[in-house]
Order: C-alpha cells, then sequence, then structure tokens
C-alpha cells in the first residue's frame, strides 16, 4: 500500500488527507495546533503534532505533502527545527499551497542540491474538492513523476491532473487560474447589479437557473450563484472581499511578460477599494464576497 505524509491540516490539507484515506493510501498526517489532528484521528486517519513522528512513520519510500500558507513555506522546508531538519536523500516533497512561483523555482534549486525531488502542485476545488475531486496542476522532476502520480490520479475527478513540466509551472499554472477566476468573478457580480438595479423586479434565482443550462455562461460559478440567492442572505452581507494575493501575482506577472491583463488587473483594484466602507454595500462586491464562500469556504464578512 502507497503511503503519503501530509503536513498541514488546514481546509485544504485536511481534505486531501481524507480523500486519500478514502481511496486505500496509508495516510499520515502532521499539524501544529491540536483540534485537526483530533478530528483526523476520529477518521481513523493517523495524525500527530510532532514532526518527528510524522516523518519516522514514513518508512523507506518517503512523501512529504507539505499544505501550508505560502508565508510559512520557507521556514517550515529549511528551518533547523521543522521539517528540513529530517530532509535526506531521495525523498520527494511536494508543495500543494499558493506558493509564488518564483520562490517555487529557488526551492526547487536548493533542494535539487541536497538531492531532494521537489514537486510544486497548484490544487484547486475549494470545499468541494474532497467530495468531487481536486484539480491538480503539477511541476517537477519528471523523472520522478510515476512515484506521485497515483495520489494525484486519486484525488482529482479521473482526469484533471497533470504535470506540466519543470518545477514552478503547476503554482505558475494555478496563479493564472486564480486570475482568470478574479475577472470572471467580477464579470458575474457586475452583470447581477446590472440586473439587480433594473425596473424590472427580476427573480434572480430564477434567471439564475435559466443561466445554468444551455446557455453561453453556464458554469460552476453559476451554479454556484444559484445556492448564493436560495441559501444566502445577501443583503446581510458586507461587500468586503478578501484576497490571497494570486490575482495581484498574475497582474505581475502579466506585465512581466508584456501581457494585457487589463480584466485581471480591474477585478484585482476592486477587491482593494472593497476594503473602504463605502464600497461594501455594492451588490456585485456582495456576490463576490459570497461566491469566494461557496467555493473556497472562505469568510464573507456581516454587513454592519
Amino acid at each position: 500500500m502507497k503511503s503519503l505524509t501530509i503536513f498541514g491540516l488546514g481546509r485544504m490539507g485536511g481534505q486531501i488527507a481524507r480523500r486519500l484515506s478514502k481511496k486505500g493510501f496509508r495516510v499520515y498526517a502532521w499539524n501544529r495546533s491540536e483540534e485537526p489532528v483530533k478530528e483526523l484521528r476520529k477518521r481513523k486517519v493517523w495524525a500527530t503534532q510532532s514532526i518527528e513522528e510524522a516523518v519516522a512513520k514514513s518508512g523507506k519510500s518517503r512523501i512529504f505533502w507539505v499544505m501550508l500558507p505560502h508565508a510559512v513555506v520557507d521556514d517550515f522546508l529549511f528551518g533547523p527545527d521543522q521539517l528540513g531538519k529530517f530532509l535526506k536523500k531521495g525523498d520527494i516533497v511536494i508543495d500543494g499551497g499558493n506558493s509564488h512561483y518564483k520562490d517555487t523555482l529557488r526551492r526547487a534549486k536548493e533542494m535539487e542540491k541536497k538531492g531532494i525531488h521537489f514537486f510544486d502542485c497548484g490544487t484547486s476545488g475549494g470545499v468541494w474538492g474532497e467530495k468531487e475531486g481536486f484539480a491538480l496542476m503539477i511541476g517537477g522532476p519528471k523523472a520522478k513523476w510515476k512515484a506521485i502520480e497515483p495520489f494525484m490520479k486519486a484525488l482529482s475527478a479521473g482526469d484533471n491532473y497533470a504535470h506540466l513540466g519543470k518545477s514552478g509551472a503547476g503554482h505558475f499554472t494555478k496563479m493564472v487560474h486564480n486570475g482568470i477566476e478574479y475577472g470572471m468573478m467580477e464579470a458575474i457580480g457586475e452583470g447581477y447589479a446590472v440586473l439587480e438595479a433594473s425596473e424590472f423586479d427580476l427573480d434572480l434565482a430564477a434567471v439564475t437557473r435559466v443561466y445554468q443550462k444551455g446557455s453561453v455562461v453556464r458554469s460552476w460559478l453559476i451554479d454556484l450563484v444559484r445556492n448564493i440567492f436560495e441559501d444566502e442572505d445577501v443583503d446581510a452581507t458586507s461587500g468586503k472581499i478578501d484576497a490571497t494575493g494570486e490575482g495581484e501575482w498574475t497582474v505581475l506577472a502579466g506585465k512581466e511578460l508584456g501581457v494585457d491583463v487589463r480584466v485581471i488587473e480591474s477585478s484585482l483594484a476592486v477587491r482593494r477599494e472593497s476594503a473602504d466602507p463605502k464600497n461594501q454595500g455594492k451588490f456585485s462586491n456582495k456576490i463576490v464576497a459570497l461566491l469566494r464562500k461557496q467555493f473556497g469556504g472562505h469568510k464573507a464578512h456581516s454587513a454592519k
């Protein structure tokens, strides 16, 4: 039975651990805080708060999946008292979080010097990934791809995973994915704001039901909009839209590459402007904030 050790049991890491376990893999898991460890143990998945214990459980074929915020990855991979202390030649490390691709390129070079095989995996699927399968965009050494492909196939919905190139390719592709997401969500939010402001007193749930099938704009995001009108209190939601950074990274990459990314850049500007209370009553902002909640479990602020 193939095994893998997961470090970080947040919203996505916990789902990955549970899905792999359900698919028949032997999963070991670590988290700094106690509650996610206890929760995973209830699901009969081995979990600990000790990095040393988690590494020791990994056996001879050591594959470590790191699912941590990008700001702490360097310290975790190279710090003297964290995973870096236990890594050795021949290990496989996968960074499945939202790291900047340039950081990934640097880390891959540092790992290569130590004989460690470093993969980056752009992971999409939000809170629905455990049930429906994740979309996985992977970069890293082709020679070691077969060692991790069974995990990727099991985590995916079947074939929506791919080894896309050298280290950095996965995180770069996921960064652009999130930039596209910004633009799509903003267009949907603005469109529904126009519908809501019209003289026709439209039933927006009914409009969405029509958009969902057969229309050019049908999509999973439109499906989630229907959830919003059926399950959420739009009026009670603030139009403050949080952001995790990938949209900005996509804009910067576009400018570095000489590519016009005005739609993504405008959607990023809207998110920045949403921090101003005067913009938090905007209907379009409320829809975007609730879409983030629907697909990613991100917090939607309450209107005051």
